[in-house]
């Protein structure tokens, strides 16, 4: 993919190309979730936005639009990064000069007209006075959130069953608070962005919404659509489903782990769940509830006791044994 495809994939996704770059990943395919997991661990502090992925199985290979809000982080304004072991990183930019920012030489002159420049001191103090004020309020009241670019939430109706061009409404849920996270707008900028993605019977809890609650929030109107259209199951019955939840047979251990995790973040969203034993409690839950002869599951349980693998680090040395083991299944040519 050249630096040209990749400025027309931002201005298809609305993104600005001065803080995306494409990752690419040969020889694998990873989904939207794997990459952000390992981008965020590989730039803390600096919280990556993974836009859109396009993979070839049959290669493999995956190409990952990825912006970051703050600046692209140093760590990946080289040719490449390493993510893990055997497994590298190239980082693609976009082509600035087709549709990136303007640059400065470009820019018409107007520090002078003809051969003598406007002197400040020859203006009326009167008219310098009120320059200078409306230079105050500029300052004091920026709105580059107005014209900044940010990537817009896909539609969600509430309709059932879901249109071929929406997200269920699990999937729009995590993008959106995804997104809250990584607005740096006003309360009522995000109340606005979050509005303009709904439309239908989902639109409509607005209203009841704004009946019952005058300064409501854009948290706010989440919550309402979770209790709407959200599961309905309590909290500890997702605890009994996450404990009662056991490979099955024949199944691969990174569709396992995908099951156990999208329990466990309802659990987070019920809020009876500390953030940070989250990595503790998947662990623990894939070595006991494994098959026991499935042979990751033996890997895993080889690890010192005690030992807690982070999201990034179990999916990945999951995946890795995995392609192994296909590898070795595979018949020669």
């Amino acid at each position: 993919m050249d630096p040209v495809a990749i400025t027309k994939w931002c201005k298809e996704e609305n993104a600005s190309p001065d803080a995306c770059l494409v990752v690419e990943i040969k020889g694998k395919v990873w989904n939207e979730k794997e990459l952000a997991s390992v981008l965020k661990t590989l730039s803390p502090g600096r919280k990556p936005w993974v836009i859109d992925v396009k993979t070839n199985p049959q290669v493999p290979h995956t190409y990952a639009l990825c912006e970051w809000k703050k600046g692209i982080p140093d760590q990946f304004k080289g040719l490449s990064v390493k993510a893990a072991v055997q497994t590298v990183l190239f980082l693609i930019r976009p082509d600035l000069s087709r549709g990136g920012t303007t640059s400065t030489s470009q820019a018409t002159p107007s520090s002078s007209v003809g051969s003598k420049s406007l002197s400040l001191a020859s203006l009326n103090p009167e008219l310098c006075a009120v320059l200078g004020e409306i230079i105050g309020k500029c300052k004091n009241d920026p709105a580059h959130y107005v014209m900044a670019g940010y990537r817009k939430l896909r539609v969600f109706s509430g309709r059932q069953p879901v249109p071929s061009a929406e997200d269920g409404f699990e999937e729009w849920l995590d993008c959106a608070t995804q997104a809250l996270e990584e607005w740096e707008v006003p309360k009522a900028q995000k109340k606005q962005r979050v509005t303009e993605s709904l439309k239908g019977p989902a639109l409509e809890i607005k209203r009841n919404l704004k009946l019952s609650k005058k300064n409501y929030t854009a948290q706010d109107y989440l919550s309402a659509l979770q209790d709407v259209y959200g599961r309905t199951e309590k909290a500890t019955e997702l605890l009994y489903q996450l404990e009662h939840c056991y490979q099955k047979e024949r199944e691969k251990m990174s569709e396992f782990i995908r099951r156990l995790d999208r329990i466990i973040y309802q659990i987070l969203l019920k809020k009876v769940m500390d953030l940070k034993k989250v990595d503790e409690v998947l662990t623990e839950q894939v070595i006991r509830s494994a098959q026991p002869l499935d042979p990751i599951a033996l890997v895993l349980r080889t690890l010192p006791a005690g030992s807690v693998l982070e999201y990034p680090d179990l999916i990945w040395l999951v995946r890795e044994e995995e392609i192994m083991l296909d590898n070795k299944r595979t018949p020669e040519a």
